[in-house]
Parts: structure tokens; sequence; C-alpha cells
């Protein structure tokens, strides 16, 4: 029994954690960075495509996508802020 008593501050420890993510993320998926981000892989095409394969499994297509977009030196700048901002919010 005392097994299952030390589980459930870790399950609730889990649980708070993922609170926290959601939130973070939420916030993250709403900055202006990200709305960038959007509109450029949107400007070349073929998203909503690669989503639907990434969601399926194969994610080559879009990151197919990432690296084109971080080809450029605006994209990786705006990737590079985007996961300054992931890390600051304690998702790395």
């Amino acid at each position: 029994m005392q097994g299952q008593h030390s589980k459930q501050p870790a399950a609730s420890q889990m649980g708070e954690a993922l609170g926290r993510h959601r939130q973070a993320i939420a916030h993250l998926a709403q900055s202006g960075d990200a709305q960038k981000l959007v509109s450029m892989l949107k400007q070349t095409g073929g998203v909503q495509q690669a989503a639907q394969a990434a969601a399926q499994g194969d994610a080559s297509q879009l990151m197919g996508m990432m690296n084109q977009l971080m080809s450029t030196k605006e994209g990786a700048a705006l990737v590079e802020r985007l996961r300054r901002q992931a890390e600051e919010s304690g998702l790395s």
C-alpha cells in the first residue's frame, strides 16, 4: 500500500507540470514570433498537407519546410527567438 501513496505525489506533480507546459505553449503560440512563423510557412505553400502528413507520422514535409525557412537569415533568427522563449518558459 505504501508504494501507491508514493506514486500519488509524482502523478500530482506531473499534472501540475503538464498544466504549466500547456500554459507556456499557449502563450508561446500566441506570440508575435509564432504568428510570424506561421505566416512565413504559409507563404511557402503546402502547410496543410505537411501538417496532415506530420499528424499521421510523416514529418518529412514539415521538416523540409522548416529547413527551407531556417536557411534564410530572418527565418533562422525567428526560430532562435522562439527557441529562447520556449527555454525561458521551461519547455526545453
